[in-house]
């Protein structure tokens, strides 16, 4: 890309969900599927572009028309997480160009991301990427709060000992983006997937990127 063509760029991080996998539909498509199943009312005008970045319990609250209790809580997130591993399993794909940028990549590297480190873990494992170490990955969870809360990016930075100038952030979500922007990191770029995934309305016009056979240093 052009753009980051007189930065100097000396790390990378990336997002996990959106970013290294194309896995946004997915998480959209279990959650539906367990409403569905359990029968709850929800707005079917809702698309998964409009939930990208989100951990579960927002996407929750912008598809139900109702409270939940306890009980109801517990069997969503049972059939939530059962359709996940069947979807993830039969569907998941890489990122278009990924495994060849990360082969070719001499930076050190980073995943900032809200999701589990199992999670990360695991799907790193299905397509044989072993780029990342498990200390490499920092998952925005217990101690950490989510996106988009900075703490993840701080987190990078602080193991990185680099200048935010210096680091580049690959996001693919406006929750993303504004936490590596609360951490102060001013190299952003948005990964689309060819443009597949951005939503109609985004807060932050920041430089796209549709492949990662478009990035180089």
């Amino acid at each position: 890309m052009k753009f980051f063509k007189d930065k100097k760029i000396l790390a990378i991080v990336f997002d996990f969900d959106g970013v290294i996998v194309n896995s946004e539909p997915l998480w959209f498509k279990a959650a539906t599927l367990s409403l569905d199943k359990l029968k709850f009312k929800y707005n079917k005008t809702i698309t998964y572009k409009q939930t990208i970045g989100l951990i579960s319990e927002q996407v929750w609250k912008i598809l139900l028309n109702q409270d939940l209790n306890i009980h109801e809580k517990r069997d969503l997130n049972r059939a939530y997480n059962n359709n996940l591993k069947f979807l993830f399993e039969k569907h998941l794909k890489l990122s278009r160009g990924i495994k060849n940028f990360l082969k070719r990549n001499k930076l050190p590297i980073r995943i900032v991301s809200n999701a589990s480190t199992k999670h990360i873990l695991k799907s790193l494992q299905k397509f044989n990427i072993e780029n990342f170490k498990k200390t490499q990955i920092i998952s925005c969870t217990g101690k950490l709060l989510p996106k988009p809360e900075p703490d993840g990016y701080l987190k990078a930075i602080n193991d990185l000992k680099l200048s935010v100038n210096n680091i580049l952030v690959i996001e693919d979500s406006d929750t993303g983006i504004a936490a590596a922007k609360a951490a102060k990191i001013k190299n952003i770029i948005r990964h689309t997937h060819n443009n597949e995934n951005l939503p109609k309305s985004v807060k932050y016009k920041i430089p796209i990127l549709k492949s990662f056979d478009e990035l180089y240093f």
